[in-house]
């Protein structure tokens, strides 16, 4: 089995499970995010100071690609979050709003969540190659990349799931949406694929772009989760236990 092929297997898997549970026990498990949450917003932080940012700013650069080049993508993904959160309503970190499934399921919050995971899955892609021919020198730890993602995509399908049962569709309907948001990171990677190999674009440039932009949203969502999953901005112990977790098991996968 080829890296790409377990890639793809394993984010189908866990939007799956994530569905299948939220059938199985209905929304009751919707109320109990929080630890989960805070786990995955832990890793995250992890990932990007871990992983991300040495990867993409202790990469070689040449004159036209510089350190300064790769901050803007940086901000860049920072605002795209923004922006698709203003479409999502937040459900990207946990957020379940049962007045927006009220008169039938909210076609925007599904959009925008189909646009983040094949963003976020972009990088994946380039994690499975390395490229020596360019100017622009990174090489991109995908596994840690692709456990921080699910971790990350677990509580959005169990989220996702949960509004598409409020919603009344049918339960054919249900899975053929979940089917789609859960082939959209294999879209991302595809996607991604094309413009590594394309020769108007330098591979590495295309890799090193695609993950500051991942850092940008990765660190909007994961600080978005740490603060709104806290009684008043306060930690307990429970919470300060799985943030360190979180963070411990992102530095293992060095």
């Amino acid at each position: 089995m080829t890296e790409f092929v377990k890639y793809i297997l394993l984010m189908l898997a866990v939007v799956f499970v994530g569905g299948l549970v939220i059938q199985l026990t209905g929304k009751k498990l919707l109320k109990h995010l929080n630890l989960m949450l805070s786990f995955g917003g832990a890793y995250l932080i992890g990932l990007i100071f871990l992983h991300l940012v040495p990867e993409v700013f202790g990469a070689t650069f040449d004159d036209t690609f510089t350190v300064r080049t790769a901050g803007w993508f940086v901000l860049g993904g920072f605002m795209l979050q923004v922006f698709l959160e203003y479409l999502s309503q937040g459900v990207e970190h946990g957020h379940y709003h049962e007045h927006a499934v009220s008169k039938g399921f909210p076609l925007m919050i599904f959009i925008s969540l189909c646009l983040h995971a094949l963003i976020e899955a972009m990088p994946l892609a380039g994690g499975l190659h390395d490229h020596d021919h360019g100017h622009v020198h990174m090489h991109l730890d995908g596994d840690s990349l692709l456990i921080g993602l699910l971790i990350h995509k677990l509580p959005v399908a169990f989220v996702l799931a949960g509004m598409l049962l409020s919603s009344g569709i049918s339960a054919a309907k249900r899975w053929i949406y979940l089917a789609v948001f859960a082939l959209m990171p294999v879209v991302g990677m595809y996607l991604s694929d094309l413009l590594i190999h394309a020769n108007a674009f330098d591979a590495n440039v295309v890799m090193v772009s695609l993950s500051a932009m991942l850092i940008g949203i990765l660190f909007h969502i994961s600080t978005t989760i740490l603060f709104e999953t806290s009684n008043g901005h306060r930690f307990n112990i429970q919470k300060l236990t799985v943030v360190i977790l979180g963070m411990l098991i992102a530095a293992m996968t060095l």
